[in-house]
């Protein structure tokens, strides 16, 4: 009988373990001095850069805010004179007006009054508002505040007073006007003197 014998089994010699590293780039650069002074070397310049940064930001705000603040000072300024250049201009006392038709003194003055020259001429603009002009004016003897006014184009003059306003007597004249040219009167003069009355003969 024949008996069998297990073979045994040949084992292979066990190899020895390989250690493992992990060649990270951190490990290689971290183990060493050169690895430090270079991180420490790139934290500078990144802190640097930072830095750069940050002030670069604070700069352009500073400037920013600068010059908004010049901008609304120089609108201020602008608004500031024109108010100031307006009052002025509304305070400030308006140029003499000067007529210009004839003013003829029955009295033999030397020299118009001021008055009577700023009222002929605020007359004449007001009158030419409807359509019509003063052809001249005289100052009647011994009558200091009359003017007797002769229209361009009417056979009739007109006495006014230098104490009314010279744009009411200006209205009133042209109502005077379109009363004689209805009725178709002609009177030697019309008397506007008195105010809401008026008087033609």
């Amino acid at each position: 009988m024949k008996l069998l014998r297990r073979k045994r089994a040949v084992s292979e010699p066990k190899q020895p373990e390989r250690r493992r590293h992990d060649f990270d780039e951190t490990y290689r650069v971290g183990r060493t001095y050169a690895g430090d002074a270079q991180k420490n070397r790139e934290d500078k310049m990144a802190r640097a850069a930072d830095r750069k940064r940050r002030d670069f930001k604070n700069i352009a705000t500073v400037v920013g805010v600068l010059i908004i603040v010049v901008l609304v000072i120089v609108v201020i300024t602008n608004y500031v004179s024109n108010i100031i250049a307006e009052r002025e201009a509304a305070i400030a006392p308006a140029p003499p007006l000067e007529p210009t038709v004839a003013i003829v003194d029955e009295n033999l003055g030397d020299n118009v009054s001021r008055r009577v020259k700023d009222f002929v001429a605020r007359l004449e603009d007001d009158v030419s508002d409807y359509y019509m002009k003063i052809d001249h004016v005289v100052l009647p003897l011994q009558k200091a505040r009359e003017v007797d006014v002769f229209i361009v184009g009417r056979p009739e003059y007109y006495k006014m007073s230098l104490d009314r306003d010279s744009a009411v007597q200006a209205e009133d004249l042209y109502r005077m006007v379109l009363y004689l040219e209805k009725k178709e009167l002609q009177p030697g003069y019309v008397d506007l003197r008195v105010e809401g009355k008026a008087y033609y003969k």
